[in-house]
């Protein structure tokens, strides 16, 4: 009983360290295919061990069987017995789709009893059709391996007859080497004579070895019959058997080579890899090291933490901002050395609060990768689906943002990718028929501007009908033909955010109902971000996201309407005008100005809110304007002062309030009272008329 309760302590980390782990292996095995190399592949076989060994740890027997069986292959991949072949990744990538159901079934308390027979038995043939002509390899080969001092005795005895050379490497988890070795040496016994072991029989039964051993032998049976008896002994990973051939003299000059010591790269245990970097793997085999340095400097802490932390800041600086208020209102009126004494104080703590707030952002950063890692799988298995030949590259995944601002993005990127390859890129033959490569690619960077960040999914298919957009949106009632006709390009394009509308010739699992695309504008829209997309016929679809780095704390441009002060978020703010009355026109009955030849309509903030009238003679003698932008779109909100920039903590009041038309939050102001934060998104008219 103690015992299970003792495991239990650790079901948490396991299914951490799987969920990581199978990260990597999706990650690498997707990229295998299009680059495959012996780094990537030992970065693999490495995930899977580590998963193995932690499950069979943890008494998961399915899981740890299915990964046994992927090694298998794995291995045979390692040592070019096999080559990559898609047959063969999408066995792989099954086998991680049945490891993740187990990792959730395993998180939800049922234990791993998933269904994969099926799923082995692939495995297993893939392995054993691989290893089949692998036991006896025909013809010799020199055998550097044998010390030269055991070359004399071996071509004594193949003057009499053929001398065989046998490498044996074992399986990593092997827990009695030298029973295995010595099983070995047992069937070459009593089938013939054995001449030279390396390492000694000696160090063999102290297992002073890795997991690898050589033999030299002679025997009358064949050796497909020595090859089968081997076969039979377990937990022998790999082996080859050659004709033995004296290696040329000049090579006697070097050390002899021990296969125990230094293994082969091919025939090497993983934990020897690690140890003993080959040419060209540099790289690799220090990469883990460092990952494990780095590992004792940091600490797993709940992200629920991060979030009472995060507001308790947002606490600290609403009462910073109002100590410095009351200092300053404090030293207009007296003037007394405790007052400067209380400002400088005030100034010291506004710089530690900074600083504390700079850092507990930045803990609640996650680098976007974490997203993107999901989407090459999804294009991969979409392209297949659809009989197309779709390339996604990545770029910009090290581009850190806040944890709330990632958990909302995947679902409308995972939506837009999924529309580039279905209505963007074009069938192979088509594309070859027009000029272009046959394979398309879609390209997915993010990247830091300002204070927010800009993710760009750019395709090179076939661009988007723009008439046929424009012929949808009339068809549908979206707006008039007259309308229609006045629309710019750009304009037209806004129609595909717009619910039911679609361009596809047929419903299907992936598109064609019309649904989405506004679902993603109004999941950009509540995060405070901006959509926008432009496309070029015959060459490709562009669509842009403007998302803020957090939702917690952002900086705004403070503004008063009557005795009420808003706060407009400064990414949307372009600039801010003093407009006389003068220069306020009329079109089609709406007020607008005109700005460097571009005519931009006005909204009055008092008319959107339902603000008093306030003191009309300041609004008389001017206007001070603030353009706000929304993709291509600008507009001007009248406003009757500018209190100017500030930072502020968003409050939520979707509790209390429910969703509120034009408001996304509100913030306390330094003394003391209420200021709401204006959802751009919500007060810019989306009619056409």
């Amino acid at each position: 009983m103690s015992s299970e309760l003792d495991m239990s302590q650790y079901i948490d980390l396991f299914i951490q360290e799987a969920d990581e782990q199978l990260e990597i292996l999706e990650q690498e095995t997707l990229k295998l295919e299009s680059e495959p190399s012996d780094d990537r592949l030992q970065i693999i076989f490495r995930a899977a061990h580590t998963l193995k060994g932690s499950s069979r740890a943890m008494g998961f027997s399915s899981f740890a069987e299915l990964t046994h069986h992927m090694e298998d292959v794995l291995d045979q991949l390692r040592n070019h017995t096999i080559a990559v072949e898609t047959h063969i990744a999408d066995r792989l990538l099954a086998c991680l789709d049945t490891l993740s159901q187990m990792v959730e079934s395993i998180r939800n308390g049922q234990g791993d009893k998933v269904e994969c027979a099926d799923l082995i038995d692939a495995l297993r043939a893939i392995s054993e059709g691989a290893s089949s002509g692998l036991s006896v390899v025909k013809g010799g080969g020199p055998a550097e391996s044998i010390p030269a001092e055991s070359w004399p005795a071996l071509r004594a005895a193949a003057a009499q007859s053929t001398v065989y050379h046998a490498q044996f490497v074992l399986h990593p988890d092997c827990v009695m080497k030298f029973v295995r070795a010595f099983q070995v040496i047992s069937v070459v016994n009593q089938a013939g004579e054995l001449l030279v072991c390396v390492p000694s029989q000696e160090k063999l039964e102290e297992e002073e070895f890795d997991f690898s051993f050589e033999i030299c032998y002679q025997s009358p049976q064949s050796q497909e019959t020595l090859a089968a008896q081997f076969k039979q002994i377990s937990e022998i990973h790999d082996f080859t058997i050659r004709e033995w051939v004296e290696p040329d003299p000049a090579s006697a000059s070097a050390p002899p080579l021990s296969v125990a010591a230094s293994p082969p790269a091919s025939l090497a245990s993983p934990e020897a890899e690690t140890h003993t970097p080959g040419p060209g793997t540099g790289q690799a085999t220090t990469q883990p090291a460092k990952k494990a340095a780095e590992s004792g400097q940091t600490v797993r802490v709940d992200v629920t933490r991060l979030d009472n932390l995060m507001n308790l800041v947002g606490e600290l600086v609403i009462d910073r901002t109002r100590i410095f208020q009351i200092g300053s209102e404090l030293n207009q009126k007296f003037s007394d050395p405790n007052i400067d004494a209380l400002n400088e104080t005030v100034s010291h703590i506004a710089r530690i609060t900074g600083d504390l707030q700079d850092q507990i952002m930045k803990a609640r950063m996650m680098p976007i990768e974490s997203v993107f890692n999901r989407f090459p799988r999804v294009v991969r298995d979409l392209a297949q689906k659809l009989g197309k030949d779709v390339k996604l590259e990545l770029n910009g995944g090290e581009t850190e943002l806040d944890r709330s601002v990632i958990e909302v993005i995947g679902d409308p990127l995972l939506h837009i990718l999924r529309n580039s390859v279905d209505h963007g890129i074009e069938m192979p033959d088509e594309r070859d028929a027009s000029g272009k490569p046959r394979q398309g690619k879609v390209t997915l960077t993010a990247k830091h501007q300002e204070n927010h960040i800009v993710i760009e999914i750019l395709d090179d298919g076939k661009g988007m009908d723009i008439e046929r957009i424009r012929a949808k949106a009339v068809s549908q009632g979206l707006v008039s033909m007259e309308q229609a006709a006045r629309l710019s390009d750009k304009e037209v394009l806004q129609f595909i955010f717009s619910s039911g509308l679609s361009t596809a010739s047929q419903v299907s699992e992936v598109s064609g109902r019309g649904v989405g695309m506004d679902i993603v504008r109004s999941n950009i829209q509540k995060l405070g971000g901006i959509i926008d997309l432009e496309t070029f016929p015959g060459e490709g679809t562009r669509f842009l996201l403007r998302l803020p780095l957090t939702l917690a704390i952002i900086r705004g441009l403070l503004v008063k309407v009557s005795d009420q002060v808003f706060v407009l978020p400064l990414t949307t703010v372009v600039e801010t005008l003093l407009v006389e009355p003068g220069s306020i026109q009329r079109v089609n009955k709406r007020e607008v100005i005109v700005i460097r030849g571009m005519t931009t309509p006005l909204l009055r903030m008092r008319e959107i809110f339902a603000s008093p009238s306030g003191d009309p003679a300041q609004s008389d003698d001017h206007n001070y304007v603030v353009i706000v932008g929304l993709a291509e779109k600008r507009v001007g909100l009248v406003v009757d002062a500018l209190v100017g920039e500030h930072e502020v903590v968003i409050k939520s009041l979707s509790r209390f309030c429910g969703d509120v038309q034009g408001v996304s939050g509100a913030t306390i102001l330094g003394d003391g009272n209420v200021a709401l934060i204006v959802d751009v998104n919500g007060v810019i008219p989306s009619d056409r008329n």
